[in-house]
């Protein structure tokens, strides 16, 4: 790889509040940051005496921080996008999304991951958890994988044949070797950037063994656990009348607990169930804009940060949103957090470590979500002129203005170890990777035609 030099930017690293550094640099070699401003010109110039290649970028005027980090992510329904407006969960599910993502066959699959995932990219995205569907989730693999993001996926596994149509069921077995079948091939792939997670999609949808099968082949390999949880009242009452338990408590006896678990939304959680997140340590991955179309509530994540609990950001799936938009969860996020009774209210900054240092740390994702040496050089340049953020001067910090002014048309650029992976103004891997108007019309009429939506 060609080492990077980026010169002049607000550096913004994200492992301290204040952690700020004017007129910085970043040098990026092998795809690491190995040295930082005044280190970092020093080691260029001798990389440039050396004889050695050395890109310059001069991001004088921009904001250097760490690519966000989104947690819970739907790749496979992008293309169901602008459905019904006016579903509560359930109905929503069963009504438009399950038969929509029955439909999707590799072809659909692979335009549908490629559109969310463009999207993603230029949105500053450079790691998400995906949950792919019941089948075709190795098309999501291929896609990420020529993405150039770090991706976390896995099939979701729907066992339970009580509740589930045939369409999108598989037996206990089926659906967690095809998990295995995915870890053997991805997990590890494109240079460590590529894993596989344990994904049943939630309790309703699965029996006791696909749960308990899950967690346990999960433990044994070390991947990462997945699933939605507490998201809708409904949902929750359902849980409980076929468990005797809160769906959280259910979850946690099966083994979907822990500080290699994410849990989805967790709207609607007890003192108990509050008590119990914390001592286990489990991550939430909250969906504001998801949680409000669907009217499932509010996630009371300024009272499960109190407590110590991490809660990080998702879009959730194109469907509920209907934007993968970083900075949109954020917004909501720190909105919501002041008319939830309890607790202080998230600061600019708690809500961007949410959406970036944090949400690396819930996957699991050692050396990415902060700005230091040692760590991949992945990280968004943002222009604070472009749009109508500005002035941005009169905090002097620059978590408000991310948080509460900016939205996607900041993005400058998307880099993941060292390399653009998306550029405003030129050519980059999102606009290639990205699938032509012709090519979503054509998966959408033929999804269409397959499911009756």
């Amino acid at each position: 790889m060609t080492s990077l030099l980026v010169e002049n930017a607000l550096v913004i690293a994200m492992t301290r509040e204040g952690d700020v550094v004017p007129n910085g640099a970043l040098l990026a070699d092998g795809g690491a940051i190995v040295a930082l401003h005044d280190e970092a010109r020093k080691r260029a110039g001798e990389i440039t005496t050396a004889g050695r290649p050395l890109e310059r970028l001069d991001a004088t005027g921009f904001w250097l921080l760490p690519g966000f980090v989104q947690t819970h992510v739907h790749l496979c329904q992008t293309l169901l996008r602008n459905g019904p407006d006016d579903l509560p969960l359930l109905p929503w599910l069963r009504q438009h999304v399950f038969p929509g993502e029955a439909a999707l066959d590799e072809e659909t699959m692979d335009v549908s991951a490629r559109l969310g995932l463009a999207e993603l990219i230029a949105g500053g995205t450079t790691s998400l958890l995906d949950m792919g569907s019941v089948r075709h989730t190795e098309a999501i693999f291929r896609a990420a994988a020529a993405s150039g993001a770090r991706v976390t996926s896995g099939n979701a596994l729907m066992d339970d044949p009580a509740v589930n149509s045939p369409a999108l069921r598989t037996t206990t077995r089926e659906g967690l070797d095809e998990t295995g079948r995915l870890a053997a091939h991805w997990h590890g792939a494109g240079g460590g950037r590529l894993r596989v997670a344990y994904s049943p999609r939630f309790a309703l949808s699965c029996t006791e063994e696909g749960l308990r099968g899950a967690a346990a082949r999960a433990r044994e390999g070390g991947f990462l656990l997945q699933t939605h949880a507490a998201e809708n009242r409904e949902e929750a009452r359902l849980v409980r009348e076929r468990t005797g338990r809160s769906n959280l408590r259910y979850l946690h006896e099966t083994g979907f607990s822990g500080p290699d678990v994410v849990l989805a939304h967790v709207v609607h959680a007890d003192e108990d169930d509050r008590a119990l997140l914390a001592a286990r340590g489990t991550n939430i991955a909250h969906c504001p804009s998801s949680n409000l179309k669907l009217g499932s509530g509010i996630c009371p994540a300024a009272d499960y940060l109190a407590r110590g609990i991490r809660v990080t950001l998702g879009a959730d799936g194109a469907p509920c949103n209907d934007r993968l938009d970083p900075f949109a969860e954020m917004r909501l996020a720190a909105q919501l957090s002041r008319v939830s009774p309890g607790s202080p209210p998230l600061s600019a900054w708690e809500v961007v470590r949410m959406a970036t240092a944090d949400g690396a740390k819930a996957l699991g994702l050692e050396r990415t979500g902060t700005i230091e040496a040692g760590h991949f050089a992945d990280f968004v340049l943002l222009d604070p002129e472009s749009g109508f953020a500005a002035p941005t001067s009169w905090r002097g910090d620059p978590y408000g203005p991310i948080v509460w002014s900016f939205d996607r048309s900041h993005v400058a650029a998307t880099y993941a170890d060292g390399r653009a992976l998306f550029r405003r103004a030129a050519p980059s891997s999102a606009a290639t990777l990205r699938p032509s108007a012709a090519e979503v019309s054509a998966a959408v009429e033929k999804l269409a035609a397959r499911c009756h939506l």
